[in-house]
C-alpha cells in the first residue's frame, strides 16, 4: 500500500482540485451576475477561469488514476492492470489533445 506520506499527497491534491473548482465556479457566477467588465487589454477572466478549471481537472484525473492503479494492484489481475494503463493512457490523450485544441 501506499506511505502515509503519499495519501497526504493526495489528500493535499484533492483539497487544491476542490479549491481551484471553487474559485472558477465563484468567477463564473460573478461574471454571470454582473457582466463582464473592461479590464486589461489583452487579458481575459475567461482564461482564468479556464486555467483554474484546467488544473483542477488535471489534480483530479492524477489523484483518480493513481486511486485506480492502486486498486487494480490489489486485485493482482492481468487485466485489471492492463485496462488500468489503456484508461490512463486514453485520460493522458484526451487532456493533451484538448490542450492543444
Amino acid at each position: 500500500m501506499a506511505s502515509l506520506e503519499f495519501k497526504k499527497a493526495l489528500n493535499f491534491m484533492g483539497f487544491v482540485a476542490t479549491i481551484c473548482i471553487a474559485i472558477a465556479l465563484i468567477i463564473s457566477l460573478i461574471i454571470s451576475l454582473f457582466g463582464e467588465t473592461k479590464g486589461i487589454p489583452g487579458f481575459q477572466i475567461h482564461d482564468v477561469v479556464s486555467a483554474f478549471t484546467f488544473i483542477a481537472n488535471i489534480l483530479a484525473y492524477f489523484i483518480t488514476v493513481i486511486s485506480g492503479f492502486y486498486y487494480a494492484k490489489s486485485k493482482r489481475n492481468v487485466w485489471f492492470m492492463v485496462i488500468q494503463v489503456i484508461g490512463t493512457i486514453m485520460i493522458i490523450a484526451a487532456v493533451i489533445t484538448g490542450a492543444v485544441l
